[in-house]
């Protein structure tokens, strides 16, 4: 039971006392322990201070005058009743104070931890034997002395520990064995020394020193905890493996690439290693150490943007800066948190990519010049690939958009409807779709559906078996649909074909199937349909004289070829193709005058492309002389205002906009005569710094492919 001398009287205060009525308490009574209640709960102690908590502010007098609410208090406290049955020493033991209370709940006084250890293992009752065995289970060695350092007691792990018998120890005094100073400062002091390390050549231990306090508050003894330390040495080598293994990761951060930094949460620069980037820090960072990097954005030492991109955004972030001197720099900042959560630190990884952005910029320089050369090759092996005989020759913007419109869909087996005027080479255009596609080794049929009797064009499409009717061949014979299996079959002048053959074209390119006259075999067929007309087909379904569902199958992909009156640019070249043509077939050097292409190019064309390589294949074998002259071209043309045109505006364009296209004309013409600016502002009737500067433009304008005038 517990006895009334052991139990200490105690003092209180409210959390509404000021600091310096705790040591006016502590003082005057030469109490160690105030305790402290708050009112809202009836007065139930709930912390207390001790007599070391105030001695920080004794010296400040602002901090004697604040309230108790506001010191740094401990509050660690455990309740047990009034003569209570000491097999509640498993509670209190681990508590630093114990409150006593009476039956009906007021407070009587406290206990300390050193006081009821004391008694257990001084007091001669009952109990002493169970509690000695209890003691020497702990995993802790336990001495007991005065104050003059006379052992009176101590359990069999502390034997073990310090390597002395029960006969040794009890003729040794506590400095003799122990730390003389701390075993006498912790009398004198009456405080805790905790985790004293002592090694010697008989034994390795932790030792805790704690007052034991008598009735009064007086020390009246100690008790030593021990912690046996056999692993003193193992310590010694865990830190010096941890020494090389700091050393291994600095020259592992010295060989990386990166620059690595280590701010704290607030940004202050905690540490640097790595490869330094020449010329990029214009201070030492040895002296940024300890430094708020963030506080240095003015002076252009470091960009903090991103040490506050990382604490804004919680995540990895990644930015670049140039220095002054022209440095680039990749700087990647990572976040680490605590176990709870919480950033501890970020990492910054700072790279040189300089050399990177250059060759970046080079690689890009070298992509687009591929892609350059890429469609140069691609318009070479289009231009390879057309046949001699079937180029398409042009230099308008027009064809030119024929062409790449032909070279996207050449590489599908969709049918394609060519439409335009009469003679404007829509077999060219064909054979271009023919040779620019997979089918380009297969047949390539042409059918004339205009030129062949409808009672022929049947049999010619589809084909025939033997005896099928009467003059039929023998043998019977395959039909252009068969001949053209894995080609192309253009049908020309489809306008022309009798509404009774659509219903069976339009089967066989609905089921890609034919049955030859006569037969009853179902022939397959993989062939693609391109066909050409110079008429209206949607008027012509709409007067029913060509059938509607005919015309949907095969305006699948459809292709106009814009008339020759419509792309002059076309007249000069076409015209210079096909003399050469004629010359290498009828053996002559004929060449055109300047006068004649003018002509040409002036002319209407109504026959188009046609009506061109008549006239040139006309004049070239009639002429005399081998310069072909105007005055050999017009006579040879339709008479007709209406056949003869200038350079024109083909749309409604903007007053502001013709007028400067035929400005630019006319200095371009003006330079091509006179050469010089002087003149041609002199002929043009403006200045020669105005002439200057236009022509400037107009040569840009020529040098990007753009071209001039109306």
């Amino acid at each position: 039971m517990v006895s009334k001398w052991f139990v200490r009287q105690a003092y209180t205060v409210s959390f509404e006392s000021s600091a310096n009525e705790v040591w006016s308490i502590m003082s005057e009574y030469n109490e160690p322990y105030v305790f402290v209640t708050d009112q809202q709960t009836s007065g139930k102690i709930v912390a207390f201070i001790r007599n070391t908590d105030m001695m920080p502010f004794l010296n400040k007098a602002d901090w004697m005058a604040r309230k108790v609410r506001d010191l740094p208090f401990q509050t660690s406290l455990f309740f047990i009743q009034r003569e209570a049955d000491m097999l509640d020493f498993f509670k209190v033991f681990g508590e630093e104070l114990v409150v006593i209370l009476d039956r009906e709940g007021a407070f009587v006084g406290y206990l300390q931890r050193e006081d009821i250890l004391y008694y257990l293992l001084t007091n001669q009752s009952s109990h002493t034997d169970w509690i000695r065995s209890l003691l020497n289970s702990i995993p802790m060695g336990l001495i007991i002395a005065d104050v003059h350092g006379r052992i009176e007691n101590f359990s069999s792990e502390a034997l073990r520990m310090i390597r002395f018998t029960p006969e040794e120890l009890r003729r040794q005094r506590v400095g003799e064995i122990f730390d003389q100073d701390i075993f006498q400062k912790a009398i004198d002091q009456g405080e805790a020394i905790l985790n004293h390390i002592i090694v010697n050549d008989r034994f390795s231990v932790l030792a805790d020193f704690g007052p034991i306090r008598g009735q009064h508050g007086n020390v009246t003894g100690i008790i030593i905890v021990l912690q046996d330390l056999p692993f003193i040495e193992s310590m010694a080598v865990e830190l010096e493996y941890v020494k090389d293994l700091n050393t291994d990761l600095q020259g592992i951060l010295s060989s990386i690439y990166d620059e690595i930094l280590v701010v704290d949460e607030k940004g202050v620069l905690l540490r640097y290693s790595g490869n330094l980037i020449k010329d990029f820090w214009e201070i030492d960072k040895e002296q940024l150490i300890g430094i708020n990097l963030m506080e240095l954005e003015h002076e252009g030492t470091f960009f903090s943007k991103i040490v506050k991109m990382v604490l804004e955004r919680q995540k990895k972030v990644s930015v670049t800066q140039e220095s002054r001197s022209g440095k680039n720099v990749l700087a990647v900042g990572n976040p680490i948190y605590d176990d709870a959560g919480e950033l501890e630190r970020i990492v910054i990884a700072l790279r040189d990519i300089t050399e990177t952005v250059m060759l970046k910029e080079e690689l890009r320089h070298a992509k687009k010049m591929s892609e350059q050369y890429k469609k140069e090759l691609e318009h070479l092996r289009v231009e390879k690939m057309l046949s001699k005989n079937h180029q398409v020759v042009y230099s308008s913007e027009k064809i030119e958009n024929v062409m790449k419109y032909i070279g996207k869909i050449a590489g599908t087996s969709s049918t394609v409807l060519l439409t335009g005027e009469s003679g404007v080479g829509k077999e060219v255009f064909a054979r271009a779709i023919y040779e620019l596609g997979p089918r380009r080794n297969q047949p390539f049929i042409k059918v004339n559906c205009g030129a062949i009797p409808e009672t022929l064009l049947e049999s010619e499409l589809f084909g025939y078996e033997k005896g099928a009717f009467t003059g039929a061949n023998a043998s019977g014979k395959p039909g252009f649909f068969q001949m053209a299996d894995k080609g192309i079959l253009f049908l020309d002048e489809i306008a022309e074909m009798p509404l009774s053959l659509q219903v069976k074209l339009l089967r066989v390119l609905q089921e890609r199937e034919v049955i030859p006259i006569g037969g009853s075999e179902v022939v397959e067929i993989d062939v693609q349909i391109i066909a050409a007309t110079n008429k209206n087909l949607e008027k012509m379904v709409e007067e029913g004289t060509f059938r509607e569902d005919l015309y949907y199958r095969l305006n699948v992909i459809p292709l106009h070829i814009p008339p020759l009156r419509e792309r002059q640019e076309d007249i000069p070249l076409l015209s210079l193709h096909f003399l050469q043509k004629f010359n290498e077939k009828y053996g002559r050097n004929n060449q055109l005058s300047q006068d004649a292409l003018d002509v040409l190019e002036s002319y209407a064309w109504p026959g188009n492309v046609r009506e061109l390589q008549n006239i040139i294949e006309r004049v070239s074998v009639t002429s005399d002389e081998e310069l072909i002259d105007s005055y050999q071209i017009t006579p040879l043309l339709k008479k007709g205002k209406k056949n003869f045109v200038q350079r024109q505006i083909n749309r409604i364009i903007p007053l502001k906009e013709a007028t400067k296209a035929l400005e630019e004309q006319l200095i371009k013409m003006a330079m091509d005569e006179y050469k010089t600016t002087s003149l041609a502002a002199k002929a043009l009737g403006v200045s020669q710094s105005t002439i200057s500067r236009k022509y400037q433009e107009i040569q840009e304008k020529l040098s990007r492919g753009e071209k001039i005038g109306i």
